[in-house]
């Protein structure tokens, strides 16, 4: 049975990881690692992502997946 991916979580989890530092990819739901991604580089600009990067709030692979569009995992 597929996840019903909540709209309010995905936007609180790519806050969380992008913006605060506060969460990682490895502290969500697995169902909602692409959604936060996407949602991610259509929302924040690139000086987010970078300081997300240069601050270890994610990994360069997240980050290459993030801008790269790609849902891997």
């Amino acid at each position: 049975m597929a996840t019903t991916i909540i709209n309010s979580l995905k936007i609180a989890y790519s806050t969380a990881i992008y913006r605060h530092g506060t969460k990682t990819f490895p502290d969500i739901m697995p169902a909602y690692i692409a959604p936060v991604k996407e949602y991610a580089v259509i929302t924040y600009n690139k000086a987010d992502l970078d300081r997300a990067l240069a601050n270890g709030w994610i990994t360069e692979g997240e980050y290459a997946e993030t801008v790269g569009g790609g849902s891997d995992v």
